[in-house]
């Protein structure tokens, strides 16, 4: 006879139905990654209008109020076509005589890596174009995402800010090793700064 004061014991599941240790340790490091993939998941989503400071988006909590804006940015593609030329805001001149640097004693940003195509002092346009590699990528969205600013079209970025994020990015060595700290122990490498500067454009 069953005693009523004792608690009953829970069935043991048959091990078949247990996960297989593998398949724990799938799931164990998909729940450790989930905010990664949310962040990366919600980025297209922000891009499409509503973005976010740099130190708000490290949250990758896009309904906070009072955190977000509407940001209008261009791409790099926009402010590179002739046709938009027209549209460049004061200050920054694609084309002779007075062609706007991307970096150097006249440049936009202050620092450069060596080799090309930065030697031989490119013009903001060409970075516009700039291609291969991180390095060259991340010089063609901040190219751009200076532009936004100058232009009034990201109010959450400043030209200030966007240079400190390529400034930092070549301080802290360029290419797949540099990185921007948009707040105390966050490290965005160039594909997340990247992915960033492109939620500030439409």
């Amino acid at each position: 006879m069953v005693d009523p004061t004792k608690p009953t014991p829970e069935p043991r599941r048959p091990p078949e139905d247990r996960p297989a240790p593998g398949r724990r340790r799938v799931l164990q490091s998909g729940l450790a990654a989930a905010p990664v993939l949310m962040t990366l998941v919600s980025r297209p989503v922000l891009g499409q209008g509503t973005c976010q400071a740099p130190s708000g988006f490290t949250s990758a909590n896009a309904s906070n109020a009072g955190t977000t804006a509407t940001c209008s940015g261009q791409t790099p593609a926009y402010w590179a076509n002739p046709s938009n030329f027209g549209q460049w805001p004061p200050g920054f001149n694609p084309t002779n005589p007075q062609v706007t640097r991307f970096s150097g004693n006249q440049g936009v940003f202050s620092n450069s890596p060596s080799g090309p195509p930065f030697n031989g002092n490119p013009t903001l346009v060409q970075a516009l174009s700039f291609s291969g590699n991180s390095t060259n990528d991340v010089a063609r969205y901040v190219s751009a995402a200076v532009l936004n600013a100058a232009k009034g079209l990201t109010p959450v970025l400043s030209v200030p800010q966007v240079k400190d994020i390529w400034a930092e990015y070549g301080a802290t060595g360029y290419g797949s090793a540099g990185y921007y700290s948009p707040t105390a122990g966050a490290r965005w490498f160039a594909l997340e700064i990247i992915a960033y500067l492109l939620t500030t454009m439409s």
